[in-house]
C-alpha cells in the first residue's frame, strides 16, 4: 500500500523546488539584462554624462564647451564657428600724413599702392574729411588732391627724382647730396633760389634777376607741373659777382683780403680782368688775383684780377 501522506509531501517538495529554480532564473536573467544596459550606456557615451542626441563617431565631433546650468549640473554646448577673417583694409583708406604711396595707374586716373617714401612716389602731406580734392590746392608742397572715395582728401606731394630741390622756396639754398639735388644751408658754394617758375618756363625769364647766374629746371610729374628755379651762387664774397671795372672795398690782412661792393668814391681797388677757370693766376699777369671754386657746382669757379685804386 501506498502512504497517500508521503505521495501528497512529495509533491509538495517538488513544486516548491521547481518555482525556487525558475524565479532564481528570471531574477538572474532580469538582472544580467540590466547589466548589460549599463555597460553598453557606459560603452556608448564614454563614462561622460553627455545628452542623448550626441553625435556618434562615425560622424565629425563638435567641440564642447562647459556652462553651469542654473546649479543643476554641467551643461554641454557647441563651441561657436571661430569668426572669419576680415578683408585687407585698402592702406588708401586709412592713409595718415607721412605715408607714401606709388602711381599703379596713370596721370590721369591714380590707382594708389603703399610703397616706401622713395623717389618717384607720393607723400601723404595733409589729410581732409570730404571728397573734394581741391580742398588740397594751396596746401605747401601739395602736388595733387585725391579722393579714393571713404570720405577723406589725400594732399600729396611728388618725390621728385632729382630730389627735395624741386620744392626749394625762394631765399632757401640748393646743394648737392650724391645724384640729387637737396634743400641745404647758405654757405658759400651753393645755389640761392631767386624765384620758382612753374610750367615749362625757359631761363631767360630769370634774367631780370641782379646777379642771377644759375638754373634748375626739373621736369613734373606732369607737363603743367615743370619748375624752373632761378639762382644765384653764393660766392664766399662780393668779388664773386664783380664783372670788370667794378669798384670794390678790398679789408683784412694781404694773404686774405675780403672784398665788398662799394661806390667808387669810398673804395679802394677795383676789377681788370675776370676768368670763369679755377687757379688762373697767370691770367692776371702780375695784378692782385682773387680764386675759388665751389664743391658742388664747380663751373661756377673763377680767377679775378684786381688793383688797388
Amino acid at each position: 500500500m501506498t502512504d497517500s501522506s508521503t505521495d501528497t509531501k512529495t509533491s509538495g517538495d517538488l513544486g516548491s523546488r521547481l518555482f525556487d529554480k525558475v524565479g532564481a532564473a528570471v531574477v538572474i536573467e532580469v538582472l544580467a539584462g540590466l547589466v548589460m544596459a549599463v555597460l553598453g550606456l557606459i560603452f556608448q557615451f564614454g563614462g561622460h554624462d553627455r545628452p542623448p542626441d550626441t553625435p556618434s563617431s562615425d560622424g565629425p565631433t563638435p567641440s564642447y564647451s562647459y556652462e553651469p546650468a542654473n546649479g543643476d549640473g554641467p551643461a554641454w554646448t557647441p563651441s561657436p564657428d571661430p569668426p572669419s577673417e576680415d578683408p585687407t583694409t585698402d592702406p588708401v583708406d586709412v592713409a595718415e600724413e607721412g605715408d607714401c604711396f606709388w602711381n599703379a595707374g596713370t596721370t590721369d586716373e591714380f590707382d594708389l599702392e603703399s610703397s616706401g617714401c622713395d623717389p618717384g612716389a607720393f607723400e601723404v602731406v595733409e589729410v581732409y574729411g570730404g571728397d573734394d580734392p581741391d580742398d588740397c590746392d594751396g596746401v605747401h608742397r601739395s602736388s595733387f588732391g585725391y579722393a579714393p572715395g571713404s570720405g577723406s582728401v589725400l594732399c600729396l606731394s611728388y618725390l621728385h627724382p632729382w630730389g627735395e630741390a624741386y620744392w626749394a622756396e625762394a631765399g632757401e639754398c640748393v646743394g648737392r647730396g650724391g645724384d640729387a639735388y637737396v634743400i641745404a644751408d647758405c654757405s658759400a658754394g651753393k645755389y640761392q633760389v631767386l624765384e620758382r617758375l612753374w610750367g615749362g618756363e625757359d631761363s631767360n625769364s630769370c634774367a631780370e634777376w641782379e646777379y642771377y647766374n644759375g638754373s634748375l629746371d626739373f621736369p613734373g610729374y606732369i607737363d603743367d607741373q615743370d619748375m624752373l628755379l632761378c639762382m644765384r651762387m653764393v660766392y664766399s664774397d662780393d668779388i664773386g659777382y664783380a664783372e670788370v671795372d667794378t669798384c670794390l672795398y678790398a679789408s683784412g690782412p694781404d694773404d686774405d683780403l675780403t672784398f665788398e661792393f662799394a661806390d667808387c668814391s669810398q673804395s679802394n681797388a677795383y676789377v681788370v680782368g675776370r676768368t670763369g677757370e679755377y687757379d688762373a693766376t697767370g691770367f692776371c699777369d702780375g695784378y692782385g688775383w682773387a680764386t675759388w671754386r665751389s664743391a658742388d657746382f664747380p663751373e661756377h669757379a673763377y680767377t679775378v684780377c684786381w688793383a688797388w685804386l
